[in-house]
């Protein structure tokens, strides 16, 4: 039988977090999928599970009564409490806010009425458009909108201008 090599971290750390039951559906599959193919990742499983089981059977350190009274005082002797400064509430904060506030609500009206009135007085220069030069554009245009998606391939202009020229296929007669 051929000797199967060990498991390097990668595959140990999945193996762990199997056991630890930290792995989502797909990659449980995997691990229990590998569990079965391979008798060395299934002997160091074992192995793993009979450790963690050892340890149950290890005593249990009991900290002193005095251990929590020791280490607030370590901790306090660190970083001293000290209260925050009370701080008197200033009224020159609040009246800054309003008028920025204000400014923009001002800004964003006066913006609003100029592009209003702009848009009135170009909608009154601009003469209507009959339906008769909309439907004579179209038929003036209509190989171009058959042909939009084959003109959509082409990346250069220069190169349909090229294409016209009557030299290089000849006269269409």
């Amino acid at each position: 039988m051929a000797e199967s090599r060990p498991l390097n971290e990668e595959e140990r750390t999945e193996l762990v977090a199997y056991l630890d039951g930290e792995l989502d559906a797909q990659a449980a599959r995997a691990v229990e999928a590998k569990l079965n193919l391979d008798p060395q990742t299934r002997h160091e499983a074992q192995t793993l599970s009979n450790t963690w089981a050892m340890l149950d059977y290890l005593p249990r350190a009991e900290p002193t009564p005095a251990f929590t009274s020791r280490t607030l005082e370590r901790v306090s002797a660190y970083r001293p409490v000290v209260a925050p400064p009370v701080r008197k509430r200033s009224w020159r904060p609040l009246v800054l806010g309003m008028g920025w506030a204000a400014a923009v609500l001002l800004a964003g009206l006066v913006g609003f009425g100029s592009v209003r009135s702009t848009l009135r007085r170009e909608r009154a220069t601009v003469p209507p458009v009959e339906r008769v030069d909309v439907d004579q554009h179209l038929v003036r245009d209509l190989r171009v909108i058959e042909n939009k998606r084959l003109y959509e391939q082409v990346d250069d202009i220069d190169f349909l201008r090229k294409l016209d020229d009557p030299d290089l296929f000849g006269d269409d007669g």
